[in-house]
């Protein structure tokens, strides 16, 4: 396993296998054992020079790549590709530093299809 493969392989999980389709993007604080913690509910404004992750739960997508496209007043600001394979359910985040704006981040699947967007806002830092 080369070094690419092997941090690539550290930021997805395999999970059971699933036959249906679902997908969920939640924006939040931190990733603690693979999940989010410190999810952000809708409206909550966070501060300038959060470190603030986008992550995916994803499955019945087949192999492939999730993308995270993260855009700030519309402008793309990062793009990040995460692998995921066959059938089960894979966990995979992204993260950003982020700086005062409307943020929206796009969850795009192994076959460019759109699954699915969160919107936040971001405040000017404090102090």
């Amino acid at each position: 396993m080369t070094g690419l493969e092997l941090f690539m392989a550290a930021r997805a999980f395999p999970g059971e296998r699933f036959t249906s389709r679902t997908a969920t993007l939640e924006i939040g604080r931190r990733i603690v054992n693979r999940e989010l913690v410190g999810a952000v509910e809708p409206g909550a404004a966070l501060v300038a020079g959060e470190q603030v992750y986008a992550h995916t739960d994803v499955a019945g997508y087949g192999a492939g790549f999730i993308e995270h496209v993260w855009q700030r007043e519309g402008v793309e600001v990062a793009r990040h590709y995460m692998p995921v394979g066959d059938d089960r359910r894979w966990r995979t985040w992204s993260r950003h530093r982020v700086e005062p704006g409307l943020y929206r981040v796009d969850a795009f699947g192994p076959e460019g299809e759109l699954l699915a967007t969160r919107t936040f806002t971001v405040g000017a830092a404090i102090g």
